[in-house]
């Protein structure tokens, strides 16, 4: 909730709802999407690049899971415009088995789960979390398990203390990452549950 007010993409999101008649779709990584990014690639980007992988999980329109099958790719997301990127998403599936996959050009993942699909608010699980090709397009995918840490004399800097202790700089950003997603889908649900 605090990155939701200090980007003030909060505010932005219930400015949206109460004024368009649009709606909103939102994908929402799971824990272990947060989990596999490769340590420090949240940390890597600045302030507005946070904000622009934040923005990057919003379509500033309504979408059911059938729309999106028939969407035309790629579907522009509300970090669009912002330093002059595309930043849109891909949707593949099957329409018959109401399945669908969300592909960012630098990741490819499922949605798998529906916490809200009622206008004007959708609200997707996916499970990795959606990297843009425009901030992430020429690294090689920051996602699976970290590389070995090199032995140091410091059991602090060893991987077993940091997963113990929590103290990697990666860990706490995407413990916020995930706090923000989570805090980000809660909000939204409240702010249409106020509307209602």
């Amino acid at each position: 909730m605090r990155l939701l007010n200090t980007t003030q993409v909060g505010f932005q999101v219930s400015v949206q709802l109460n004024s368009s008649d649009q709606g909103m779709t939102i994908f929402a990584p799971t824990d272990n999407a947060f989990n596999n990014l490769k340590p420090g690639t949240l940390n890597s980007l600045t302030y507005q690049q946070q904000i622009q992988l934040i923005l990057y999980h919003i379509i500033p329109k309504y979408y059911s899971l059938s729309d999106l099958l028939l969407a035309s790719n790629p579907v522009r997301t509300q970090a669009t415009g912002q330093d002059g990127g595309v930043f849109g998403l891909n949707f593949t599936g099957q329409g018959q088995i109401n399945q669908a996959n969300v592909s960012t050009g630098v990741v490819e993942t499922r949605i798998s789960n529906i916490l809200r699909q009622n206008f004007p608010l959708a609200v997707y699980v996916v499970d990795m979390v959606l990297l843009p090709e425009e901030l992430f397009g020429n690294k090689t995918a920051p996602t699976g398990a970290p590389a070995p840490k090199t032995s140091r004399s410091s059991d602090a800097d060893s991987p077993a203390a940091d997963g113990d202790h929590n103290t990697s700089a990666g860990s706490s950003v995407k413990g916020t990452s995930l706090g923000f997603v989570l805090g980000f889908a809660w909000f939204c649900c409240s702010v249409v549950s106020y509307l209602s």
